[in-house]
């Protein structure tokens, strides 16, 4: 340090004269902070693995219930019986007679439809 001119010299310290003495319980301590952060790590893996096994099954359930729902609806569309079959058919004939019944001009003279919107 410097002031006023003077110089004052600093001698180091010695090792010997100044010992640093550890806690008694501080290996106690330590091993207990080492438990705790050994804990909230495999509370941490468990957590993910919870995470990864559940959108494993939610994914997988999804994809399963997908495939068994087309599954069944084609085995219910095909394993129709003849009499259901033939009233989804006479649907189907009904409403394109409709269809074609009206795009056809009026027979009556004077009387115009009014323009209806096509449906597909």
């Amino acid at each position: 340090m410097r002031g006023k001119g003077r110089t004052v010299k600093l001698n180091p310290v010695d090792d010997a004269d100044h010992q640093v003495h550890d806690h008694p319980a501080r290996a106690g301590l330590e091993a207990l902070m080492d438990q705790k952060l050994f804990l909230q790590r495999i509370r941490s893996e468990r957590a993910s693995a919870y995470w990864f096994a559940a959108s494993l099954w939610g994914v997988s359930g999804l994809v399963l219930g997908a495939l068994l729902g087309g599954f069944m609806m084609f085995q219910a569309y095909v394993g129709l019986s003849d009499p259901v079959r033939e009233t989804l058919v006479q649907g189907q004939a009904i409403e394109a007679a409709r269809t074609s019944v009206d795009r056809r001009p009026s027979l009556l003279p004077g009387e115009d439809r009014p323009a209806q919107p096509q449906q597909p």
